[in-house]
């Protein structure tokens, strides 16, 4: 798959930007793409977990796909991240250990990972909208959905209120924005951000990326990027999102069961030490549309079991 996308780019529109990230420096692809027509801004970004393979395609699908300049406004689009995770295959940045996700806005004088995100940032400034495409790492599972914010930001919520209203897509993760965080400190800019998880180790990379890439599609249309009226679709939008996270570290065996729905009570799997003592059956708190979950065997303290979207 990555060498069919590679081989889309002859005269490539991505250019290579050197960060310096303290003790070493990366190469940042960057597409920065402006349209035939005036318009919005759109950043796009994956690869932030540097193991979510399904956003990081998409993105260069969509790079390949307006390379014709045949849209309005300016389309920016950052098809990884996080680099030095993605060579080390895992999610944080190796450098730190920090998560990129987690840092906004970043500082130029920081740790790598600091100094990655005030990068990004400093583009997602001059953006309507900031688009991040996420996934399962290669240890969870995830049933695909949007991640939007209400921000009390009428202009910035607008846009959140059209993706529900068309149901763009099959599950919304609909909440309030907190002070301080990303999505809130990005409405203050007028920007919107929005969190898109589609793909796991369970599922076809293509299928996925092909979901990533509707889910833009109709998100361009809604800004005015490209012509056009999302298709109207029934959505299940959600609220709140609880978490069961590990209490130690030990083995996790996940229960085969059906992520659709769980009903409160189902066993979701058993907990076990590390000397074969202590097992504990773990089971759902309340009822509720699972977003991800862990499915591999190793277990830290802390380690999230099971998001549910209610």
């Amino acid at each position: 798959m990555f060498k069919q996308i590679m081989s889309m780019f002859k005269g490539s529109p991505i250019r290579l930007q050197r960060v310096d990230l303290g003790d070493t420096t990366i190469e940042l692809p960057i597409a920065d793409l402006v349209g035939l027509r005036p318009g919005p801004t759109l950043v796009v970004t994956a690869g932030m977990d540097g193991d979510e393979y399904a956003g990081i395609t998409a993105a260069y699908q969509l790079i390949e796909r307006y390379t014709a300049l045949d849209f309005a406004g300016r389309l920016i689009v950052i098809p990884v991240v996080n680099i030095p995770g993605f060579q080390a295959e895992c999610s944080h940045n190796p450098l730190d250990d920090k998560f990129p996700k987690y840092i906004f806005p970043g500082r130029v004088d920081g740790s790598p990972t600091e100094r990655l995100l005030a990068v990004i940032s400093s583009l997602a400034s001059e953006a309507d909208c900031w688009y991040d495409l996420h996934g399962a790492a290669i240890t969870e599972g995830v049933n695909p959905y949007l991640w939007l914010h209400n921000t009390g930001v009428a202009k910035v919520d607008a846009l959140a209120r059209d993706l529900i209203h068309y149901g763009i897509a099959e599950n919304i993760l609909y909440e309030r924005a907190h002070f301080g965080l990303k999505p809130a400190a990005l409405a203050k800019q007028g920007c919107t951000y929005i969190v898109a998880e589609s793909g796991s180790r369970r599922t076809e990379l293509s299928d996925d990326a092909a979901r990533h890439l509707a889910w833009l599609t109709s998100t361009m249309q809604l800004l005015g990027l490209i012509d056009g009226t999302p298709e109207r679709k029934e959505t299940r939008v959600m609220t709140h999102v609880s978490f069961i996270t590990a209490a130690s570290d030990g083995l996790w065996q996940p229960a085969d069961i059906d992520y659709s729905f769980i009903k409160q009570g189902t066993t979701l799997g058993q907990v076990t030490r590390l000397d074969g003592t202590g097992e504990k059956i773990i089971r759902a708190i309340s009822s509720g549309t699972p977003l991800w979950w862990k499915e591999t065997m190793r277990l830290k303290k802390g380690d999230i079991l099971l998001a549910l979207g209610s």
